[in-house]
């Protein structure tokens, strides 16, 4: 008894095929963050598996199996550390589901495996919630519940049927409406845990805190987005499209890094006096630091974020998730509020010891012909235009005096070459001077400015008395088409890759506008959202009564949908054309109080109403005789002339059972 059990709850091969198949679709968007070995730990626990079912190789003992289980768990800790973050716990998730595997040979161990690999699937969600993961995660779970399915009905060994998958893609009809009411109704954080910066750890960045010669070229190769914008009124044109990210002030010859000293600032109230004062909207990608970007220079700092006093805008956590934001700025020529101790104007000024000779012995001799900063900052800028400086994303390397050697030697560079060179002469003139990084341009892309990683450039800010700071983009100099066309007008000329085309451009910026929109009504749905939507209806979100009222409207309205979705889809008989004249008989008897049962057969049926309606017997059994010939019959002649004999039979024993006898 208890070995045909152990038979009857053994995996069959089909079971098997797409319990692995569930693994593998489950861990698959987790490869690219999973250690190196983790793809190899797949391909050989998948095979062994495969080969042990097929009887290929005898399984694996359970005592190898818990000691490679804790030995693969005790390396996952001595590499990643034991501490609480989304890497971690995602790697031991998905390494111990692979190797539950090994020992998944029964339906127990099958229902334990494929309901794990739901839980990998939703960790996906830490680190995305873009459209087109959203598309691979539904047909992760089509694939992952038509394993549940099999599981529960194995009765074909064949491994795709296709009656079996429309019966999955029902089942999950069913739940679309609940998921669509809860997603709009249920209440909602005030801010969503997936990429929650205090638990789950970092984003991806695209511009640094930190820029060397080529860390910002890096980027021009790379079209992913940064940011959007959306203006309230007409979008400036591409030359004042200037967006302010990390300022950099120290240098030590090689690496430019910001300010942290600086404390937070607020605007000096005559600021927004002179200037073109514009109203936009941010909707920023994760990039796991604080800074935000905007145009210079604004007014005010957005919520949860704090304005410090070189125009650089901080978030006060780092932004692990999208983050919109509304800011207002001014476009100007000069900012003459900010502040500058003496202390500052040094830092501003200070260059690194025994770097850049050549540069320092130059400017020094223009300074002596004239030591005005306006003087010296057209000087320079024109020695950028005039002489052989070419403006090159893939510029040569640099080490030593980087600026000495791409100055009198390479004179090949990208935008931070220019912008660090520049900036280095004019505080070798004693001219207070820091590097801005951020993004230049952008496309419009139907109601919104897409800027990209591709945009990331970096200019000057010089400090004139009496005046302020003042933006210089020395890049400008040397290629006007950079910052009057943008960064996409330099990919025309010269394509960054064999797939760089138009074409390819175009199609991502169609995509990124449906991703925009996903943005909008999915991804960013928020409690703010919500409760909008909860005024609609006239229900308070912050009233729990009303909360429990949706929710209970939510249920009742879910399960009339879905019992009415499968009263619609309920499987229906197709009825033989004999077998609707034979119901023309049923009604006959039934009209006369005699039921047939549901399960009860031709011959049976006849013989109890021979016993009830005996004036009836000759036409009844005449009947069912031509019935049954006709019906099952495969050499019968089945022509339209017996098809009336049935139906005049039909008339006969109805007339007769009328009668009264």
């Amino acid at each position: 008894m208890k070995l045909t059990k152990k038979m009857t709850s053994k995996l069959t091969i089909k079971q098997l095929f797409w319990i692995i198949t569930s693994v593998v679709i489950a861990v698959l968007p987790h490869l690219p963050r999973l250690p190196i070995w983790f793809p190899f730990l797949l391909l050989i626990v998948v095979s062994i598996s495969w080969l042990s079912a097929n009887n290929k190789i005898n399984p694996i003992s359970g005592w190898v199996i818990a000691f490679l289980t804790i030995f693969i768990f005790i390396a996952i800790i001595y590499f990643q550390g034991f501490s609480l973050n989304r890497e971690l716990s995602v790697t031991i998730l998905t390494t111990m589901t692979v190797l539950k595997l090994l020992e998944t040979h029964a339906k127990r161990d099958a229902w334990m495996i494929v309901t794990l690999c739901y839980f990998v699937m939703l960790t996906r969600f830490f680190y995305s919630q873009d459209i087109i993961l959203m598309l691979y995660l539904i047909i992760s779970i089509i694939i992952v519940t038509h394993s549940l399915f099999v599981l529960q009905h194995a009765n074909r060994p064949t491994i795709f049927i296709k009656h079996e998958l429309k019966q999955t893609l029902k089942l999950l009809a069913t739940g679309v409406p609940l998921a669509a009411m809860f997603f709009l109704f249920f209440p909602r954080l005030g801010s969503p845990i997936w990429g929650s910066p205090n638990l789950f750890g970092e984003g991806t960045t695209g511009i640094s805190e930190e820029m060397s010669p080529g860390s910002i070229s890096q980027l021009f190769n790379d079209d992913s987005t940064a940011f959007r914008a959306t203006f309230t009124s007409s979008i400036p044109e591409k030359l004042h499209l200037y967006w302010r990210g990390p300022v950099l002030w120290d240098f030590d010859g090689f690496t430019w890094k910001r300010n942290r000293d600086i404390r937070p600032t607020t605007r000096h109230p005559d600021f927004k006096r002179i200037g073109h004062k514009i109203n936009y909207e941010i909707e920023l990608e994760p990039t796991g630091q604080h800074y935000l970007f905007a145009l210079d220079y604004m007014l005010e700092p957005p919520k949860k974020a704090i304005l410090l006093p070189d125009s650089q805008l901080l978030n006060r956590h780092k932004i692990n998730q999208l983050r919109h934001y509304e800011i207002t700025s001014v476009l100007k020529q000069y900012n003459p509020y900010e502040l500058l101790s003496n202390e500052n104007l040094d830092r501003l000024t200070n260059l690194p010891d025994g770097y850049n000779p050549q540069t320092i012995k130059l400017v020094q001799s223009w300074k002596a012909i004239n030591p005005n900063p306006e003087y010296l900052i057209q000087k320079a800028l024109n020695w950028f235009a005039t002489d052989e400086f070419y403006y090159s994303y893939s510029p040569p390397l640099l080490q030593g005096d980087t600026v000495d050697q791409f100055l009198f030697e390479t004179k090949s560079g990208f935008c931070e070459h220019y912008a660090s060179a520049f900036t280095v002469m004019m505080r070798s003139a004693g001219i207070p001077a820091r590097i801005v990084t951020g993004y230049q341009g952008g496309i419009q892309n139907g109601d919104y400015l897409l800027v990209k990683q591709s945009d990331a450039h970096a200019w000057s800010e010089v400090w004139i008395k009496n005046k302020g700071w003042r933006r210089v983009d020395p890049t400008a100099a040397v290629s006007p088409l950079r910052v009057e066309a943008g960064s996409q007008a330099l990919m025309s000329q010269q394509s960054r890759s064999w797939h760089d085309t138009s074409w390819y451009r175009k199609m991502g910026e169609n995509y990124d506008a449906v991703r925009h929109k996903w943005n909008k009504w999915v991804r960013d749905y928020n409690v703010v959202k919500q409760k909008a939507l909860f005024e609609v209806f006239g229900f308070d979100l912050q009233d729990s009564k009303s909360v429990a009222i949706i929710l209970g409207i939510i249920m009742m309205t879910t399960t009339l949908l879905v019992l009415l979705f499968l009263y619609i889809t309920r499987p229906k008989r197709k009825l033989n054309h004999y077998d609707k004249i034979y119901n023309k008989l049923i009604k006959v008897f039934r009209k006369k109080g005699l039921n047939k049962p549901a399960d009860q057969g031709v011959m049976s049926f006849t013989q109890m109403a021979t016993a009830q309606f005996p004036q009836a017997k000759i036409p009844i059994h005449d009947f069912t005789q031509l019935y049954l010939k006709l019906r099952f019959s495969k050499y019968s002649n089945k022509q339209k002339n017996l098809d009336n004999r049935l139906k005049k039979l039909i008339s006969q024993i109805r007339l007769t059972i009328n009668k009264k006898v």
